[in-house]
């Protein structure tokens, strides 16, 4: 693994950039503890003694192979979230820096942060397999020997994203100077800002003009998410305020810092509002659905009863029952005037409905299974992608406090949904399985993010992620917007924390990372960067 130590050393030349890259998180999340002191050179020798054809026993072993499982596990999933966060930082600097500059001139950034996702994609596809093994009753024998392997993977994976994110760091740097002259950024913030404003003011009253039709429990997400929204744009304000003071008192470096946490909570603010300008359309589809369910799975029912009539798989009559009932239950709520969530009734159905499908399926033949799953496959679709985008949306709006679990299970949903779409026409049936576990996971990521988001704001003590803790015990907490820098690297924005003189809670000065330091993690420069606060 070359390169480790190499992208640690000039972190400090790197904090005056727009773009606080370098290694420093990925000394952080643990490559530095793994290599250690020797990491580089052990790793020279053992490429040397491969070349030289030395027998197994005289090559010296991976460094990863000195620490247990459980640490490479930890390793791996602090690498993920960084990665994930680094990742969601550079998607946030393009989009500033397309406005500026125009499509042509970030398209060579545009391709590394391609690869950039396709190597997290692998890597969080890794995390899943791991996941899946834990699960099964019946392990293979070799089990932990296929998980260390993958663990190492993910950590390789990781590095390798981080390379290429730092491949056009200079060229990215040059091409924002915000270090040169900072204000038409922060301009070209605020300009923003005057538009998010009224798209906000705009979602409160299509909150409650939806409250009329809609039960309370539908529209939970949607007020937290309005909540997420003002409280970003409010940091977004204080931020700017920030670049804008200290522009004026001549310090260029703290302006930057301040510019790129206005930035990610101006660009958080956006895709929150996004989510809920589509809200409507979502519940409205929701509710369609609930009729073409209603109508299929009636019909399924009718068959699995002449099947069972015949004297064929008795193990029918059990989701026979389930499903009138919830069949039952939702004609009742749709015919009872009051006011509904049809996201949660198409879910029940739903899952009465596949518990009738696959004893059914297993007297289908091919053709018939084939014919099924195209009659359901799109509605099915269609609850899939609403159901993925929504927990989408939950994970990046609180990514700060989420762990590596729940942006796995997102991950893979995202995954199985595109191929699920993929082959639609081809193989409808296969579509339809990948579509529901793409729905399943994507309910699986909402749901473990939720209770990671509330465990962060029990130890906040209130307040929008107000200095709680990362499961790793590193500071930045939920919610938090740090000091920018995905593009390029590990940028410190990538695992939170705010710049001091921005704000209170979460958007004010982060504690420094002893803990890291304790375990013998190599901090580089990241470590001496808290301890100036920067973060």
């Amino acid at each position: 693994m070359p390169g480790i130590l190499s992208t640690l050393l000039p972190v400090g030349a790197m904090l005056t950039g727009p773009l606080l890259i370098g290694a420093a998180i990925l000394a952080l999340i643990g490559v530095g503890a793994v290599y250690l002191s020797g990491g580089r050179k052990q790793s020279r020798r053992l490429a040397a003694s491969r070349r030289a054809g030395l027998p197994e026993a005289e090559q010296e072993t991976d460094p990863l192979d000195e620490f247990d499982t459980e640490r490479l596990r930890q390793e791996a999933g602090g690498m993920l979230v960084a990665a994930d966060n680094a990742v969601r930082a550079s998607e946030q600097e393009l989009l500033f820096a397309s406005a500026s500059y125009g499509d042509e001139k970030i398209k060579p950034f545009q391709e590394d942060l391609e690869k950039a996702r396709d190597q997290l994609s692998q890597a969080f596809r890794l995390q899943q397999k791991i996941d899946d093994t834990l699960r099964e009753t019946d392990r293979p024998a070799d089990e932990e020997t296929r998980i260390r392997g993958w663990l190492k993977e993910i950590i390789r994976s990781c590095e390798s994203l981080d390379s290429t994110l730092q491949a056009h760091q200079q060229e990215f740097d040059s091409l924002r100077n915000l270090e040169r002259d900072p204000r038409p950024a922060v301009e070209q913030v605020r300009s923003l800002l005057q538009e998010l404003t009224p798209r906000r003011d705009r979602a409160q009253q299509s909150l409650d003009s939806l409250a009329q039709e809609y039960d309370e429990a539908a529209l939970s997400q949607y007020r937290d998410n309005l909540t997420q929204a003002n409280q970003a744009l409010h940091a977004a304000e204080e931020a700017a305020s920030s670049a804008d003071r200290a522009i004026q008192a001549g310090e260029t470096s703290a302006a930057v810092l301040a510019l790129h946490s206005a930035e990610q909570a101006a660009a958080d603010a956006g895709e929150l509002l996004d989510s809920m300008e589509s809200t409507r359309d979502r519940m409205e589809q929701a509710r369609k659905n609930l009729d073409i369910g209603v109508a299929q799975t009636e019909q399924d029912i009718a068959q699995a009863k002449a099947t069972l009539d015949a004297g064929q798989a008795p193990e029918l009559a059990g989701p026979i029952a389930a499903a009138e009932a919830a069949v039952a239950r939702v004609t009742r709520e749709l015919n009872s005037g009051r006011r509904i969530d049809p996201l949660e009734l198409l879910t029940s159905l739903e899952m009465a409905h596949r518990e009738l499908d696959d004893p059914l399926n297993a007297v289908r033949d091919r053709q018939a299974r084939d014919r099924r799953a195209r009659e359901s496959l799109d509605a099915e679709l269609l609850a899939a992608r609403t159901q993925v985008q929504s927990s989408i949306d939950y994970l990046r709006s609180r990514r700060y406090g989420i762990s590596s679990t729940a942006r796995t299970r997102i991950a893979e949903a995202e995954r199985s949904l595109a191929e699920a779409q993929k082959l639609a026409d081809s193989s409808p049936a296969r579509a339809l399985e990948l579509a529901t576990q793409a729905k399943t996971l994507g309910v699986q990521a909402a749901q473990i993010a939720e209770r990671e988001a509330a465990e962060s704001n029990m130890q906040a003590m209130g307040g929008y992620g107000g200095g709680s803790r990362t499961p790793l015990g590193l500071g930045g907490g939920y919610g938090g917007y740090g000091t920018g820098g995905g593009f390029g690297g590990f940028g410190g924005g990538g695992f939170g924390g705010g710049i001091g003189g921005v704000g209170s809670g979460s958007y004010a000065r982060r504690t420094t990372a002893n803990r890291a330091i304790r375990t013998g993690m190599r901090m580089a420069g990241y470590g001496s960067r808290r301890r100036r606060g920067l973060f």
